[in-house]
């Protein structure tokens, strides 16, 4: 089974949690997060680190539940926000001489990602949104272009409508070559701005 590291799962357990109001706790979790994960480094068994990529409310946790939860592997269940950030953990997980991958899920619409962002019991302002889509896809480029040697899945998260529920499902694209992962990155870029305005998010 994999061993799963989530700061949202670790703010659950903090004194004073209120998921009305998730980013009082945030950076306190995020921290405790990266302290286990350190831990988990030197102390655990397992050979392969996965670092998950995406924006708030892209399926990523989803995705870790449907695909990876039975791999021996170190899981970080983040959106890899800042690339100094990435390459610490990266340079952690080298240093014990454990196998590196990067999962990456992009939302096939945004707009949807949206409203389950908005719908979602733990509450962020739109803001988190915007800043953690633009920030991890600059992260994952800078990866993708700086460690070639890590290998990068890329999945899209789709909602499937159905009569009275709407389900997650992925398309994994594996084993692409590094060229075209690089292209395809540089076409998906965006601001926090272009996020709200080609997105039409202003309107929700």
């Amino acid at each position: 089974m994999a061993y799963i590291i989530s700061a949202d799962d670790i703010k659950n357990t903090l004194p004073g949690y209120d998921p009305k109001h998730s980013e009082i706790l945030h950076h306190k979790s995020a921290h405790i997060a990266d302290r286990t994960y350190a831990e988990a480094l030197k102390n655990r068994s397992e050979n392969t680190v996965i670092l998950m990529s995406g924006g708030a409310a892209s399926g990523k946790t989803e995705y870790v539940s449907a695909y990876l939860h039975r791999r021996k592997a170190i899981i970080f269940d983040g959106t890899l926000p800042t690339y100094e950030g990435a390459k610490i953990k990266i340079r952690k997980a080298e240093r014990c001489k454990k196998k590196i991958e990067i999962h990456a899920v992009l939302p096939e619409d945004l707009l949807i990602a949206f409203v389950a962002f908005l719908n979602r019991d733990r509450k962020f302002p739109s803001e988190h949104f915007y800043r953690t889509h633009s920030e991890s896809r600059k992260t994952l480029l800078e990866i993708a272009k700086n460690f070639p040697s890590i290998p990068i899945v890329i999945i899209m998260s789709f909602y499937l409508r159905q009569k009275n529920n709407s389900k997650m499902t992925f398309g994994v694209l594996r084993g692409i070559e590094r060229r075209v992962v690089v292209e395809f990155l540089e076409k998906n870029q965006y601001t926090e701005e272009e996020i709200k305005r080609e997105q039409r998010l202003y309107d929700i």
